[in-house]
């Protein structure tokens, strides 16, 4: 994303603690649009001009199965404060279509499908 042009800054628990504080104020200030994070940023971080969410993977616990208070708390660091915000989640396989659906029976709420092919479906997100 770099090479793109785009100000992306890295978070993860390979971080010292004053190394992740530094990380978080140049977010939050916005010398970085982009924050690629691991679990270590899924929960007690508030950052007001989140508005998307990526799953890159989907949250799964020691056994393989969705970890779904996880992926609440992943999704949750968008839309706060009154604004709103979107959750994008990655499904590249079976597998991951599994864990989606174990999601969803988990929360009773259907997860739409967008297709990345779609310019039309991606477009009307972002309105």
């Amino acid at each position: 994303m770099t090479k793109e042009g785009h100000a992306v800054a890295l978070l993860s628990g390979e971080l010292t603690i004053d190394q992740r504080i530094a990380v978080l104020e140049r977010f939050r200030k916005g010398a970085e649009r982009v924050l690629i994070t691991t679990n270590v940023c899924a929960r007690g971080i508030d950052v007001e001009q989140v508005t998307v969410v990526v799953n890159f993977d989907l949250p799964v616990d020691m056994k393989g199965r969705a970890d779904c208070e996880t992926y609440l708390h992943r999704i949750g660091r968008t839309g706060r404060f009154g604004k709103s915000g979107i959750a994008v989640n990655m499904v590249d396989g079976n597998r991951s279509l599994a864990v989606l659906k174990q999601i969803e029976e988990h929360f009773g709420r259907p997860i739409q499908k967008l297709d990345a092919e779609d310019m039309e479906a991606l477009e009307k997100i972002q309105q």
